[in-house]
């Protein structure tokens, strides 16, 4: 029997990757999620003026700007946010609890490194609105359930690059904090 493997440069990108959506030896963590992007477009139904957005818009449904949506994969924990130590994720124990402070308003998420390709404007800040993210129904073995249901909202409240070798970034974790559906 090995002890030791013979693989000693750890790729994070791989890790995460296996995380997400699992290999042989890991069961996946990932799940999907809807990421709602807004883009810097004033919806139609703003009104500078008298406020706004239109909740009943059926084009922004609310936001105030315009969106995109697409489907993603992501690992989302539920607790405080934003960081944990990794040990405190597995056992479901976070380690502000025995101080009184587990959230579950609050969680954190990651997700692989193509994900957000423009993460630099959640560093900015003149960012005044914040993207979603939507837990939807899935069935029994993990794939999605249709027609789409969203069970949970999310507000994005940063994303943070975790770099690794050479600085590339190896994957993203995400402070989120609970909404309710409009």
């Amino acid at each position: 029997m090995d002890f030791y493997p013979s693989k000693t440069n750890i790729d994070l990108r791989e890790e995460m990757d296996a995380i997400l959506y699992g290999r042989m030896d890991m069961i996946p963590q990932g799940r999907k999620v809807i990421l709602r992007e807004l883009t810097d477009t004033f919806c139609e139904c703003w009104d500078g003026l008298e406020g706004g957005p239109i909740q009943d818009c059926k084009y922004c449904q609310g936001e105030g700007y315009k969106f995109r949506e697409r489907m993603v994969t992501m690992a989302i924990y539920r607790g405080v946010a934003p960081v944990y130590k990794p040990g405190y994720l597995g056992k479901g124990v976070y380690p502000q609890n025995e101080w009184g402070y587990d959230d579950p308003n609050r969680a954190t998420c990651y997700c692989d490194y193509r994900t957000f390709k423009n993460y630099e404007r959640y560093t900015l800040t003149e960012h005044k609105y914040f993207d979603k993210l939507y837990e939807v129904k899935l069935k029994e073995d993990g794939s999605v359930y249709y027609p789409i249901t969203r069970s949970l909202k999310w507000k994005i409240l940063n994303v943070v690059p975790i770099h690794g070798d050479y600085g590339r970034i190896e994957y993203f974790e995400l402070a989120l904090s609970k909404e309710n559906i409009g």
